[in-house]
């Protein structure tokens, strides 16, 4: 996903933005940009390919004085049209060199658009969706900016976020949004536009989330939010949360370590706000409303990393809870067909907050009043604003592009809500008060394995040298697997499966031999002897095996590569290996010199379907 970031204002304004492009070096994007236009119609552009700090480099170079510009836009791209060049590069201007456009998202319909213009005499410089809109706002320009963006967007067709500077009006900044986050942000008189509210941490105290078809007009140093019908719209100023110590490394060496090392403590406080362990209760009201709505079917809506968190609940929900649950990939969702009832209960989930397909099909169910649930990270994101029942993961910002804390923060509530359910409906209590019992000491657990990793290390560095890798798994650990074959495809760019064990034979074994190495999850669970078999098989041909059991496992003497977890019940199995395994990750990317916390070609939030 591209980033916008927009500053207005008659002070600071370089420096700014320069360092908010600095803070921006953590992810993965192929170019960046940044304009500036004063009051006599001149404007500065410098635009750089690949890493931000090329452009902040060639800005900071640069002997003009820009004392007298007090209207600033960068941006970040993540290509999804056109190669990585400087002419693809935002932003995209009109022929007569008269408006300047940034836009977020993609234009579907943008062939067809360009067809037109084309058949008008536009000309074209580069391969973008984006150039089509500068191009637009020229050949349907009426009398005013505002008036012609209100126009401009009823073509265009799916999701975007557009910031539009008109030269001859260089007091005026114009903002329209449908899907694209967005939002205003405040400090005293200066205003700030961003993708992000957490790029406003460092300048702002206050910000309005915009919602779709809301256009922002900064004029004259004040706004105003209209709708498509031209009227204002009011809204009140949100304060802008600041934890700035979860956003620094310290003295971690990559984003990706730092925050799985966590873990522990996001577990603890997220716990101790949901569970009174003295008493053995959940303490939530979110959760109260929702056994309120005595639903007996669960769908379930999620895209990979989220995806694989929502398989592993499947399993509590039914298992535990005795309800029934399907899970469905995202973008096959608006596909399918769907069968309406009251009682069933539609949850999403999402680690980036803002990914579009989710968001989507977040849509379809709403317009059908049909009873919708998220589990987010950020309070404010338009995933948490549309859903009826949200509740928060308490998992602090995160970072790097791929996902560690946020998927296991996932997976906690996840468990929450299928004891909530379960409790309700009076099933088992003393498994129920089980799991209460061992989640007060599982950020111990997770410590201890933190605490404790030079044999992961170890192995990372053995196994690094190989490009493939399987990872095989039974019942509650099927999504952990396909997790962590994920992450591994993420970060180290080595080709990796997630496979079921009990249908090695069915076909993936033909794939495995001394150069195709294999993880076994096998903790303590009712099906460690039956893993053991396969396990066995492959030994027999003298492939290479790494063993995922608990500590004090009476056959590990017999294997040669292991990663021991410490002791816990069946049920909460997959955090202890969720963690282990990202460091596994982790430090094979670290052997192979990988840029661990910005993987290339990826985005933290996807944008396109």
């Amino acid at each position: 996903m591209c980033w916008i970031f927009a500053y207005i204002w008659d002070k600071r304004a370089k420096d700014f933005l320069i360092n908010w492009l600095r803070n921006l070096e953590y992810r993965w994007y192929d170019s960046a940009w940044i304009i500036t236009v004063n009051n006599s119609w001149d404007f500065y552009l410098e635009k750089a390919i690949w890493k931000v700090s090329n452009l902040a480099s060639k800005i900071e170079k640069n002997d003009s004085d820009f004392k007298n510009f007090n209207l600033w836009i960068a941006h970040t791209r993540w290509a999804t049209h056109g190669w990585v060049s400087e002419e693809n590069c935002h932003p995209h201007y009109s022929n007569n060199n008269r408006f300047f456009v940034v836009h977020n998202w993609i234009i579907e319909n943008y062939i067809e658009l360009k067809k037109d213009l084309e058949n008008a005499w536009f000309s074209f410089y580069g391969n973008t969706d984006s150039e089509v809109i500068a191009k637009l706002i020229e050949a349907d320009f009426q009398k005013d900016l505002e008036t012609t963006i209100k126009n401009i967007t009823k073509k265009l067709v799916w999701a975007y976020a557009i910031a539009v500077i008109d030269r001859e009006n260089p007091n005026i900044l114009i903002w329209a949004k449908i899907g694209s986050p967005l939002v205003l942000g405040f400090w005293k008189k200066e205003f700030f536009l961003s993708s992000d509210p957490n790029a406003l941490k460092e300048s702002c105290d206050h910000f309005i989330p915009l919602e779709d078809w809301e256009i922002v007009v900064i004029k004259n140093w004040t706004f105003n939010i209209f709708n498509l019908d031209n009227k204002i719209i009011e809204k009140n100023l949100i304060n802008l949360e600041k934890n700035k110590e979860s956003d620094w490394l310290w003295k971690y060496k990559h984003y990706m370590l730092k925050e799985i090392y966590e873990i522990p403590q996001i577990l603890k406080n997220s716990l101790a706000w949901r569970i009174d362990f003295e008493k053995k209760e959940i303490t939530s009201k979110t959760l109260d409303e929702l056994i309120s709505k005595k639903i007996n079917k669960i769908e379930i809506i999620a895209s990979w990393t989220s995806y694989n968190a929502w398989l592993t609940a499947a399993t509590w929900f039914e298992d535990l809870a005795d309800i029934e649950t399907s899970v469905y990939v995202s973008t096959e969702f608006k596909y399918k067909k769907h069968f309406i009832n009251d009682k069933t209960l539609y949850i999403f989930i999402s680690q980036s907050w803002e990914t579009a397909d989710s968001l989507e099909c977040l849509k379809i169910v709403k317009n059908k009043w049909w009873l919708t649930f998220w589990i987010v990270n950020s309070v404010w994101s338009s995933i948490a604003r549309l859903t009826d029942i949200w509740l928060y993961t308490h998992s602090w910002t995160e970072i790097w592009v791929a996902s560690t804390k946020a998927f296991i923060g996932q997976l906690w509530v996840l468990l929450l809500m299928a004891l909530s359910l379960w409790n309700s409906r009076n099933l088992e209590y003393l498994k129920f008060k089980e799991i209460i019992e061992n989640l007060e000491n599982l950020d111990k657990k997770l410590q201890k394995i933190l605490d404790n990793t030079d044999g992961i290390k170890i192995l990372s560095e053995k196994y690094s040298v190989y490009n493939n890798m399987f990872f095989l798994w039974r019942n509650l650990l099927f999504p952990i697997a396909l997790e962590w074959s994920l992450k591994l495809k993420e970060i180290t760019y080595h080709h990796s499966e997630a496979y079921s064990a009990w249908e090695l034979k069915h076909g993936p074994l033909s794939l495995i031999d001394e150069n195709f190495p294999t993880v076994l999850l096998n903790p303590n669970s009712k099906l460690e002897e039956k893993n053991i078999s396969t396990l066995k098989e492959i030994q027999a041909r003298d492939w290479k095996v790494i063993w995922v059991l608990t500590e004090n496992n009476k056959h590990k003497k017999e294997f040669d590569d292991i990663i021991e977890i410490p002791e816990t019940i069946e049920e909460l199995n997959p955090f202890l290996i969720a963690e282990s395994l990202d460091l596994f990750a982790y430090y094979m990317a670290l052997y192979l010199w990988k840029e661990i916390d910005k993987p290339r070609n990826l985005a933290k939030s996807v944008t396109v379907e």
